[in-house]
Parts: structure tokens; C-alpha cells; sequence
């Protein structure tokens, strides 16, 4: 779940400052390293956007490695329980180190790709 909507948030903002740095450079396509930039933007954005998702998933985890647990509770119960017990600031506990993290992987990832993307048009 995470992923996905970690994926469907980077991939197209990716795109879309992908094309506004084109447009505002009046060229197309961008430079490897400026397309690169635009994935630390895109990933650094996602995964923000998306930590209180990764903190719900670690203490699904966690619970869920409890043999004294005979019902597993919702995820939504999850949220709501994270929310009173250790308030909004839980929610995105690491949200610095994650985002820092996602930013370098999608800048090399998003980077590389258009590189090796832009390489195999040349053949054609």
C-alpha cells in the first residue's frame, strides 16, 4: 500500500517538473543530472507525503510479531491508536532521515534512467 502510493505520488510529479524545467529552459530532453534534480524534488516530496504510512507499517510489524495477539486490529485502528497515544509528531517520526534517503535513491535512480533512456534513443 505504501509503495503504491509513494510510486503514484513521485512518478508523476517526476513528470511534471520534468516538463517545467524543459519548458523553462526551452529545451528538451533534459540533461541526466537535471533530470536527476527533478527525482530529489519528486522522491524527497513522496516520501514526506508518505511516512505516516511507513510509521503505520513498522507498527504493524511489530504487532504483528506478538504471539500474545489473538485479533489483529485495523489500520485504521493502528492510525488512531499511534495518533492518541504519541500525537501527530509519531506520525512522522523519521520523516528527515526518509526523505534525505529517498531523495539521493531517486536522484541516481531517475538520473540513471533517463541517461541509459536517452543512450538507447540514440540508436534508434
Amino acid at each position: 500500500m505504501r509503495e503504491t502510493l509513494f510510486r503514484s505520488l513521485q512518478f508523476p510529479m517526476y513528470e511534471l517538473l520534468k516538463a517545467q524545467l524543459a519548458r523553462k529552459l526551452g529545451r528538451k530532453p533534459l540533461y541526466a543530472h537535471e533530470a536527476a534534480v527533478c527525482g530529489v524534488i519528486a522522491g524527497g516530496t513522496a516520501a514526506a507525503l508518505t511516512t505516516p504510512l511507513d510509521v503505520l507499517e513498522t507498527h504493524v510489524t511489530l504487532d504483528l510479531r506478538d504471539p500474545t495477539k489473538e485479533k489483529i486490529p485495523s489500520l485504521r485502528h493502528w492510525m488512531k491508536d499511534i495518533y492518541v497515544k504519541e500525537g501527530v509528531r509519531a506520525l512522522y517520526a523519521g520523516v528527515v532521515p526518509r526523505t534525505l534517503w529517498i531523495s539521493a535513491g531517486g536522484a541516481v535512480f531517475l538520473g540513471v534512467y533517463e541517461w541509459v533512456a536517452h543512450g538507447l534513443m540514440s540508436y534508434t
